[in-house]
């Protein structure tokens, strides 16, 4: 009985294992093939990231934190993170242009949801 326990729980922890191994390898697949898109993009931008971070911090008056190429935009664009008075503020620019589309407040109540303060047509 013993024997058929061990079987069973070597099976048990094989698989589990086998299945951790796939999980890994498509989140692997996943992060490539948005590295690569956003390499895409951001090899079309026209300003340097330089200039949208100068960009969202005098349209903020804030001091920017972290700056990346937007992967989830269909055109390229930049997420600045801004903090200004004690809070954060995401502003996205323009990677053509560099005008500045967006501006939004984090809300910290609810982590990964943002608050729209507003929205810039220049």
């Amino acid at each position: 009985m013993i024997n058929k326990h061990n079987k069973f729980l070597t099976a048990l922890f094989a698989t589990v294992m086998m299945a951790g191994t796939a999980v890994n390898m498509a989140q692997a697949s996943e992060s490539k093939e948005k590295e690569a898109k956003e390499l895409q993009l951001f090899r079309q931008a026209k300003i340097s990231l330089t200039d949208a971070i100068k960009a969202a911090e005098h349209k903020t008056g804030g001091k920017a934190m972290e700056a990346e190429v937007n992967g989830e935009s269909s055109t390229v664009q930049f997420e600045v993170e801004v903090l200004k008075d004690g809070k954060v503020h995401e502003v996205k620019v323009d990677g053509i242009t560099g005008k500045v589309l967006k501006v939004s407040l984090e809300d910290e109540s609810k982590e990964g949801v943002e608050k729209e303060t507003e929205n810039e047509k220049e």
